[in-house]
């Protein structure tokens, strides 16, 4: 992906949306970019706790752009 790609995927995307990195795929130092995409990501806040006091699942789903080397 080049830098012209990458601004036409984030044109339309909110300036505070979070940006990941996703798994390696390659053993090599530094890896080409081939993916931006949005994401809907389980984020887990309570020490990995499957329940919190209330019985809720402490986890959140929130919306971040993933670049990635697939």
């Amino acid at each position: 992906m080049n830098i012209g790609q990458l601004k036409e995927k984030i044109k339309d995307l909110p300036d505070t949306m979070e940006v990941f990195i996703g798994e390696r795929v390659t053993e090599f130092a530094y890896g080409l970019v081939n993916t931006g995409e949005v994401r809907n990501i389980r984020f887990h806040y309570a020490d990995d706790a499957e329940e919190d006091e209330e019985g809720e699942d402490p986890s959140v789903l929130e919306d971040v752009f993933v670049l990635t080397e697939e």
